[in-house]
This record gives C-alpha cells, structure tokens and sequence, in this order.
C-alpha cells in the first residue's frame, strides 16, 4: 500500500505526457510515452545498450568506493582530532558547493576523454556526503555514554566499537545511500559533457542526431537506475540498521 500513492501519480503523469504528445500540445521533439516505451522494448535485449550500462556502472561503482573510503577517514578524523578539523574545515566548506562538472575542462586537457576522469570526479562527489554525515555522526556520539564506557574500564578501541561505531552508523548510512544517487547523477554529467563511454555519452548522440525517441528512452532507464539503486542501499540500510529504533518493526 505505501507504493500505491507514488505508482499513481508516475501513471498519471505518463498518461499526461501520451495524450498531450498525440493531440500536439508539446513539439515534435516530445515523443509520446508509447514511442519511448517501444524504444526501450526494442532494446533492452540488445548488447549496446546493456554494454553503456555495464560502463556507466563501473564508473558508479568505482567512484562511489573511493568516494565512501576518502569520506570516511576524513570525516573521522575532522571529528575525532579537533586540529585536523581546524585545519580541513575551511577548505571543506569552500570545496563542497563547487559542482565536479565545472572541473571537467581542466581534467580533459590533463587526461583526455578516459574513464579515469569520469571515476574521479563521481569520486570527489561522493566523498562530500559521506564526509559530512561521518562528521555529524560521529559529533553526535552521547559524550555521557562515552563516559560510562570509560568509567566501565572499556578501551579506546572497545569504545570505538561499541560506542561511536553503532552510534554514527545511522548517519554514515543515510551518507552511503545519498552518496549513490548523486555519484550516479555525476557520472552522467561527466560522460555526457566529457563524451566519454557510457550512458551519458550515448544519451548525447542521440539527442545530437535527433533520435528523440532513443533520448528519451535512455532518460527513463537512467532514472529507473538511479530508483533501483536507491531501493537496493535502503534495503541494506534497512537490514544492518535493524536494532536502530527508526528502523525496528514493532510488533504488538
């Protein structure tokens, strides 16, 4: 019951776009519902559009680990080493509103149109909410609690485990997860403006050659990407988070 709202609303707003599409209402460049969706059917079992898929994949993946690896240990340590934060944090809040595209210029003409562009750009992306939600969580930490680990005679590192780790991980969850969207939405960007290999290479071509039907078509599967892959880190988030009060099933 908890889709049944969001479903409708996506099936009216398709039937909108199919009965303005045909009446004319929107230009020729607007195909109706039903060209894209017979775009996409026609496609799906071809090894072209899984092979960008694959590519833009790697690149998500690849950019979302390093990003995930360089946020946490920064964000852990601006918030465990008070000079570490007193020195990153300036350049943190400078660096942050930046979008990675307007980097794009300068990493083509360092290193061309290659993949490692695109994974190091989504990577600088991705380090930003992990980086932050590590930091606020961490913050978060009840310093009474730590205390009382303290007075119980548990180490620095028993603490670490059985304190800060469980009491920052709702944060570095809601990081991770927040982190995939926008590595997604930046691998994109980059490969279609830095024309290297992927959907967003190939989202351009169409769109260049006039093959709105394929462009759109390649919109929509981007956008069913990004929802799967938001419903799949929730569902991890979910199950790891399970003993956290906002997300335990109380049963009466």
């Amino acid at each position: 019951m908890k889709l049944l709202p969001p479903a409708l609303t996506t099936a009216a707003l398709l039937v909108t776009w199919e009965l303005l599409s045909l009446s004319g209402v929107f230009p020729p460049e607007l195909p109706p519902v039903s060209t894209v969706a017979a775009w996409l059917l026609a496609n799906l079992t071809t090894a072209d559009l899984w092979t960008v898929m694959g590519l833009t994949l790697m690149h998500w993946g690849a950019a979302l680990t390093v990003g995930i690896v360089a946020g946490t240990a920064i964000g852990a340590a601006m918030a465990s080493i008070p000079a570490v934060n007193e020195l990153l944090i300036g350049t943190v809040e400078f660096f942050r509103p930046i979008p990675v595209v307007v980097y794009l210029p300068i990493m083509l003409l360092l290193f061309g149109a290659r993949p490692q562009v695109v994974v190091i750009l989504a990577a600088v992306a991705a380090t930003w909410p992990v980086l932050l939600q590590t930091l606020y969580g961490i913050k978060a930490v009840d310093p009474v609690t730590v205390d009382t680990a303290r007075v119980y005679g548990l180490t620095a590192l028993q603490r670490l485990a059985w304190v800060t780790v469980p009491s920052a991980l709702p944060f570095f969850g809601t990081g991770v997860r927040i982190a995939s969207s926008i590595t997604l939405l930046a691998v994109i960007a980059v490969e279609l403006i830095g024309a290297v290999p992927g959907l967003g290479n190939t989202l351009n071509t169409y769109a260049a050659n006039g093959i709105y039907a394929a462009t759109y078509g390649v919109i929509v599967l981007t956008g069913l990407l990004g929802v799967l892959l938001n419903a799949v880190f929730e569902r991890l988030e979910h199950r790891a988070l399970r003993w956290h009060p906002a997300h335990r099933v109380v049963t009466i």
